[in-house]
């Protein structure tokens, strides 16, 4: 299903059925958010909408599916992609079309690409670290290649595909029932390697048609003879490019649980957490299959980022502000929630826990005054709120004592403030992965990840 073709279609059949989003969102008893999300291309309905979607626009399933109109009540006539954004130009000429508002006008990029953010798959790193592993892979590669070239001349390269952020449970969903898994204290802030069958086969010099199972004695070969000199290699190449203000057998920790499987899912990961993932391509003279190392978050967070990993080529940038410029103060605010501050202490592995539930708008806050809700984008590389409900009262924050988990702000001039409305998107000045801001009084004391339990919102405290 294309997202953007079907999110025509939706607001064109709609359009002509002269209903509004609320008005389709009752008849098939989903809320006006869902509509609004298909018709900007955000987001295609779920399957098990479908048929009481289609009979609302008297259309069909398939219809919806393709992006292409077939009118039920006339004839079933069909009308193709060109002819339908004639129809969609005709309609909008005359008025006719329902017409989404300019919600980047906003925005200083006004090409700016936006994506809505699922705070359940956090981009824990940046471009510039994810780069910087990628770059890390390359060199192991080479040497990896190196070792291999006066060994094994069926082997005939290896290069760094990908570099990914996601959950544990989606990684291992992709795998095969049967693999070759190598975990090294994967849940204590190591990592796992998982090596394609058949390139596993390969490495083995097994004939893969007459021997296609592989076994745990295939799996231990397989470990003394690669996996433990990849792993050395690793963890050697990753050292070499830290600040050493640790010694070696610190971070060549012990791997306590070092665990040798055929079946990845018995490994006993967390699903839901989020992991690194570098998937190798190996090329022999028979296949190209993959090499996925899985990183545990807090390998790289909390060993490689204090040891100076992604620090070294990265210089500190200073912004300076003219003296006699007047800076603006952030007049908008996003925030999961202001709370009571009495008694909370601020300490590294606290969890705030709000009240606020995953999938209810945040807070837009202008001048400490509580009048919209949103859901929270990516607008390029920083964090962005999207407009999505305008409070009928605003509430008034004028208490002098709080604690508020911001998100992020922006500055606004009251002329664009008098604009805001539904559909709107405002950049912010925070960036998804860093930590965000816990305020107390009105001063920045601490900072946190966000964390989501029982589907409602906190922060833990990381500094």
């Amino acid at each position: 299903m294309n997202a953007e073709r079907t999110g025509k279609l939706i607001n064109y059949l709609r359009s002509k059925k002269g209903i509004t989003q609320k008005e389709l969102a009752e008849e098939i008893n989903i809320s006006d958010k869902a509509v609004s999300k298909w018709e900007r291309g955000d987001g295609c309905p779920d399957v098990g909408i479908l048929p009481s979607l289609a009979q609302a626009l008297g259309t069909d399933v398939d219809s919806l599916l393709k992006g292409e109109l077939k009118e039920v009540e006339n004839d079933r006539k069909i009308l193709t992609e060109e002819e339908l954004k004639a129809e969609i130009a005709r309609m909008q000429a005359d008025g006719t079309l329902e017409t989404s508002k300019d919600n980047t006008s906003l925005l200083k990029n006004p090409m700016a690409k936006i994506l809505i953010y699922d705070f359940k798959r956090p981009d824990l790193f940046g471009k510039y670290e994810l780069r910087k592993i990628a770059n890390t892979f390359d060199m192991l590669c080479e040497k990896f290649r190196d070792e291999l070239a006066g060994n094994r001349s069926d082997l005939l390269g290896i290069k760094v595909c990908a570099v990914d952020q996601l959950t544990n449970e989606e990684f291992l969903r992709s795998l095969p029932q049967r693999t070759f898994f190598y975990t090294y204290d994967y849940n204590n802030s190591g990592f796992a390697i998982e090596v394609d069958p058949r390139i596993g086969k390969v490495l083995l010099k097994h004939d893969l048609k007459k021997y296609p199972e592989i076994t745990q004695t295939d799996s231990d070969c397989l470990k003394l003879s690669y996996v433990d000199n990849f792993v050395r290699m690793l963890q050697e190449l990753i050292y070499s490019n830290t600040d050493k203000s640790i010694p070696w057998e610190e971070f060549e920790k012990p791997f306590t649980k070092d665990l040798n499987t055929l079946l990845p899912w018995s490994s006993g990961q967390n699903p839901g957490d989020m992991c690194v993932l570098v998937t190798l391509a190996l090329t022999s003279d028979v296949c190209t299959e993959m090499i996925n190392i899985q990183f545990n978050y807090s390998y790289f967070s909390t060993l490689c980022r204090k040891t100076g990993f992604f620090g070294k080529d990265n210089p500190q940038l200073e912004s300076l502000t003219d003296i006699k410029a007047r800076p603006y103060e952030n007049n908008v605010l996003v925030e999961f929630g202001r709370f009571v501050s009495d008694s909370v202490k601020l300490e590294p592995g606290t969890l705030l826990m709000g009240n606020k539930e995953f999938g209810t708008p945040l807070n837009v806050l202008i001048e400490n005054e509580l009048r919209f809700g949103g859901e929270a984008v990516v607008v390029d590389d920083n964090f962005g709120i999207r407009i999505i409900e305008v409070k009928d009262e605003p509430v008034r924050y004028d208490e002098e004592h709080y604690i508020a988990l911001r998100l992020g702000g922006t500055y606004l001039p009251s002329e664009d403030i008098a604009r805001l409305d539904k559909g709107f998107v405002l950049q912010l000045d925070s960036l998804p992965g860093a930590p965000i801001q816990i305020i107390q009084d009105g001063k920045c004391v601490a900072r946190g990840e966000v964390i989501i339990i029982d589907d409602v919102f906190g922060v833990r405290i990381v500094d």
